[in-house]
């Protein structure tokens, strides 16, 4: 859960710098992917961004994908969190179920938030190695750059994140066939 609360701060950090001219055209950013097998597609807010992060005192390296249509951010958005040591790669498959260590913890190296169509919030963020009967997983793979953007695909297994209880008996909510084509908006060092 705290994994979340920093999630979605992040969120809300990226779109407070967020200053897009909505004048200037832009190219048709996107995301989309399946749920269970059901088809969704949007077109990509202005506040729709790859963030790069980089910490000057460690290795550690954090990017945020913040994948949200229309005006409530809230709903039918997805975000990815990607933990690495060197900046990331294109052509690589990043799997969740790695681990890379921050503050001496095992972390995943990706975590997923998902925000249905009613806001329902639903993730992967634990560490089946740390949480018996967990089953979160998932997968991100960055195909190529632009100058205008990247494109990646991404799948997931995601959980209710208010569920309480035996972890083993949660309902999973598949993502699947995930792509996108989002903006690179910044690198913070």
């Amino acid at each position: 859960m705290k994994i979340t609360k920093i999630l979605l701060l992040c969120l809300f950090v990226v779109f407070a710098f967020s200053s897009c001219n909505k004048d200037e055209p832009r190219p048709n950013y996107f995301y989309k992917f399946k749920v269970n097998g059901v088809e969704k597609e949007f077109k990509a807010s202005n506040d729709a961004n790859i963030v790069f992060i980089e910490d000057p005192n460690s290795d550690n390296r954090f990017t945020l994908f913040t994948f949200v249509t229309g005006s409530d951010p809230n709903k039918n958005a997805v975000i990815i969190s990607l933990r690495t040591t060197v900046a990331p790669e294109y052509g690589l498959k990043y799997e969740m179920q790695r681990t890379v260590f921050v503050n001496s913890q095992p972390t995943p190296v990706l975590t997923f938030i998902y925000l249905d169509e009613n806001g329902k919030e639903y993730g992967a963020t634990l560490l089946q190695s740390q949480n018996p009967g967990a089953m979160d997983n998932g997968s991100l793979t960055l195909t190529g750059l632009t100058t205008e953007g990247s494109i990646g695909r991404f799948e997931a297994v995601v959980f209710d994140l208010n569920h309480t209880g035996e972890l083993s008996q949660r309902t999973p909510l598949n993502l699947t066939d995930g792509e996108f084509f989002i903006p690179n908006f910044v690198s913070l060092r």
